[in-house]
């Protein structure tokens, strides 16, 4: 690829995960992925946590774990706000898997207490962390 570029900055409350020119984008939408390529409608979408891939200019891919957050884009420029976003170098695999083995535990198990909206996004987390670290 070598197409039209566009703006993008990735931010967390902490700090600016990534800040550049990228071909496109996909990401994990509230109802499923989606794709941004430059010049896209403007849209604004919920983020659910899962893999976030970055079309690099002259293709090079990267990837990220995010967790949930928001896009918005004019389709000269998107702005990721995020909870969280890690890349491959930032994920420890022992706590991913131990987050995913306590998050399937607790679904497993359906105590009367259970947030499960939240145990849901826990795993979604975690999966999405060995998805990008290559263990899934």
């Amino acid at each position: 690829m070598n197409g039209p570029q566009f703006s993008l900055e990735v931010v967390t409350l902490k700090r600016i995960i990534f800040s550049g020119m990228v071909e496109g984008i996909t990401a994990p939408g509230s109802v499923g992925y989606f794709g941004i390529l430059k010049g896209h409608t403007p849209f604004v979408s919920s983020l659910q946590p899962g893999v976030f891939t970055l079309i690099l200019p002259k293709g090079e891919k990267k990837t990220m774990a995010i967790s949930e957050g928001f896009l918005l884009t004019d389709g000269e420029k998107a702005i990721v706000l995020a909870d969280a976003a890690e890349g491959l170098d930032e994920i420890d695999v022992e706590r991913a898997r131990a987050s995913q083995d306590r998050a399937q535990n607790r679904l497993s198990e359906r105590s009367p207490n259970l947030d499960m909206e939240r145990a849901k996004a826990s795993l979604a987390r975690a999966l999405a962390r060995l998805k990008v670290a290559g263990v899934s």
